[in-house]
Order: C-alpha cells, then structure tokens, then sequence
C-alpha cells in the first residue's frame, strides 16, 4: 500500500515543543499537529511518522506523542490504522458555525446537527451573587444565584468552557440540574426567549486552556450572555471561552 509520510524538516521543526513555554509537552505537540492539518501542513491522507521516529525527531518521549495523537484521534483529526500508522482525516472533521440569530442551548444546537452533546461539571453550587452576576441578573447584593461550570463537548471534542448562573429564585439548588440547564429552565417556566450577548477576543488562561486541551495563552473566542424571560426579567448570565479553531459564528446582515 502507497502511503505518503510525512517527514520533512520543516514540519519537524514546526511540531518540536519548547520545554520554555506554558502548557505540557504533549498539549504543545497536540495544539501544533492541529495547526498544521488546519493550515495545510499536513493534509487529507498524509501518514506522520510512527510514534518511535517522531518522538526520536522532535526529542520529546514516546508517551508526549502517543498521548497527543491520541487526544486528535478522539477529535477525528487522526486515524490510526493497525499495520499503516497515522493518518490525517481533516476532511471528516468539519467546523461548526454557529447561527447567532437562533437563541437556542449547547445541547439542541448539537443535537439539531447530528452530533452527541455532553458535559463535565467542574462544579455546581448555589452562592451569593459576585458584583458582576447581580448587575447582570438584576439582583440586590447579598442574594444568591446557583452557578454551573462545566466543559461543553460535541462528540468527543471540547468546544467550549462556561460558566452559567441563574438567580436562586428560579433554581434553588445547583446540584438539581443533572444535563441540560435550558431543560430545567424551560420546566421552571424561565427559558431565555431574548439574549444579549457580547463578544471579545481573549488569551486563554490556564483553567480554560486546560479544559478545552490548548496551551495558556492562545486565543480564545469570549461571550457574555444576558438571557431574559418572556415578562423581560434577566434569567440567566453565562459566561463561555469558545474554541476559535473549531466554532465559528455566523450572521445575517441585511440592508434596512
């Protein structure tokens, strides 16, 4: 079988980690493999070197390269195939673009595309509202507020970190939302039908960068997201750091 592998200097040298930087050796290999199949470096149906050969070319152990490529395996970036190696299957990963007009969860936005939604909760707890949670919830200091934070995935791949609060009147406890929180919104009579959201270019710190598999300091798409009942009350207050390099927002502009 003819199989084209990929051994030159230069991306050698483009996928060598820095012992100097943030961020482990292996989530360095794992972020620059990733650029170098999103910007053509490495395309559709090129193999990289066997594990033994790459670790051995760029100086890092074989477990740094094993634990990178499996990471982009799980994301579709890869493929391994039993007596070929590594393969590059950029084609089967696609990004998602993300209509801003349509106010709806995580959850149904990845279901509607034929994708598995899921979550990792960080945390889940019912406290007293930040400066920033009651300005935005419309809440007098000293109430409380339940706040969820929780990674977001579409099958398998972490898209984004978020961090998501309702004011306490409307979800008295936190550990009550076991999946969706539109769902537990919806059932209290609550669900956002208008939002207000800002967006703004971000580095990622180390909290995000581990949680969505980048290295501290990459950039990051941030949100801020007033969501407001139909009687016009502020009802939640979420805060997220997309993925730049998977999610993309889309929006019609029309000439009024």
């Amino acid at each position: 079988m003819n199989t084209k592998i990929r051994k030159d200097q230069e991306l050698i040298d483009f996928l060598r980690p820095d012992g100097n930087r943030n961020g482990s050796l292996y989530t360095q290999l794992a972020r620059s493999l990733t650029q170098a199949i999103h910007e053509g470096m490495l395309e559709d149906g090129d193999f990289i070197l066997p594990q033994r050969d790459l670790a051995e070319a760029i100086g890092v152990s074989r477990v740094t390269v094993r634990k990178a490529i499996e990471s982009l395996v799980r994301e579709g970036l890869l493929i391994q195939r039993q007596g070929a190696g590594t393969m590059v299957t950029r084609g089967s990963k696609q990004s998602i673009h993300k209509n801003l007009a349509v106010l709806n969860s995580f959850t149904e936005d990845m279901i509607s595309r034929g994708m598995k939604p899921s979550s990792t909760w960080v945390a889940r707890v019912t406290v007293q509202a930040s400066p920033k949670e009651a300005m935005a919830l419309n809440l007098s200091p000293g109430s409380l507020v339940s706040r969820f934070t929780r990674v977001r995935y579409a099958s398998d791949t972490p898209m984004a970190y978020e961090i998501a609060s309702v004011p306490a009147t409307i979800i008295a406890d936190a550990e009550s939302v076991q999946d969706s929180l539109y769902t537990k919104l919806n059932d209290s009579g609550a669900r956002p039908v208008r939002a207000l959201q800002t967006m703004t270019a971000q580095n990622a710190d180390n909290a995000v960068a581990e949680a969505l598999k980048l290295v501290p300091g990459d950039a990051v798409l941030y949100i801020e997201r007033q969501g407001f009942s139909q009687a016009g009350s502020p009802v939640e207050y979420t805060r997220s750091w997309y993925r730049g390099d998977i999610y993309d927002f889309v929006t019609e502009l029309k000439l009024s």
